[in-house]
């Protein structure tokens, strides 16, 4: 469903550790070429769509997901990517 925001080709959410809620879900989004993604757009158009608690509380913008031939995607380092990133957002 991120994957219909604008400006997002591609979109992957996992868990992040939490202190509140244990975990929250962040979304990992691809910008579609050279397209700028804002984050509160794409909040927003999850909200719009998702119920409450699916909606991402943090988005992280990467250049590619990269997903293998098969379409995997290799969950355990994008967490661990987006645990990095998260850790420096203020």
């Amino acid at each position: 469903m991120l994957k219909t925001a604008a400006g997002v080709v591609d979109a992957v959410c996992v868990g992040l550790p939490d202190e509140r809620f244990g975990q929250v879900v962040c979304a990992i989004v691809e910008p579609r070429g050279d397209a700028t993604v804002d984050r509160q757009a794409v909040v927003e158009h999850a909200r719009a769509r998702l119920a409450h608690y699916k909606v991402p509380r943090i988005v992280l913008v990467r250049d590619a997901i990269g997903r293998a031939p098969n379409g995997k995607v290799d969950y355990k380092s994008l967490t661990a990517w987006a645990r990095e990133q998260a850790a420096a957002l203020p």
